[in-house]
């Protein structure tokens, strides 16, 4: 599928649509090769990205960020835990919450993993041509700020 005429607003959207989806595919691909490289599910890795900013994280806001079921996020957490890559700990200012701490032993861990993780985009973008590389990424921005705008709205009707 090609851009057929730029005022053919209809073919645009078709293969927006159809290149959304492919992108969408293969990231999941490229995603479940690399959480099975480091024997990771796609979800597990999911999950500890979001641990890339902050040591720390409330279980809510990893359910939200994941948009999964409580129960989902539990089994994550549970086998997580049980590879000693996080704990949990009751939050001391409000008991109601539970937060989920990155351990000490996690740590050098992760970092490896998401050295090799910018590694491997690395080796994507060298795929790219140079001189659009930067027009590339932008436009991903552009993309995925009108997907969650459309994302936002539609919740709200």
């Amino acid at each position: 599928m090609e851009i057929r005429s730029k005022n053919d607003n209809n073919s645009m959207a078709e293969l927006m649509a159809h290149l959304t989806c492919e992108l969408a595919r293969t990231c999941t691909n490229k995603e479940h090769f690399f959480a099975a490289k480091y024997d990771l599910t796609p979800a597990e890795f999911r999950c500890l990205r979001l641990f890339r900013e902050s040591p720390s994280i409330a279980i809510k806001s990893i359910a939200i960020q994941m948009n999964l079921t409580p129960g989902r996020i539990t089994h994550i957490l549970t086998s997580l835990e049980d590879k000693k890559y996080i704990e949990r700990k009751v939050d001391q200012k409000d008991k109601r919450n539970v937060i989920v701490y990155l351990t000490e032993s996690s740590k050098p861990f992760l970092k490896v993993v998401n050295e090799n993780h910018i590694k491997l985009h690395e080796e994507i973008l060298k795929k790219l041509p140079d001189d659009k590389r930067e027009f590339i990424l932008e436009s991903m921005q552009d993309v995925i700020k009108a997907l969650k705008t459309w994302s936002d709205n539609s919740r709200k009707k």
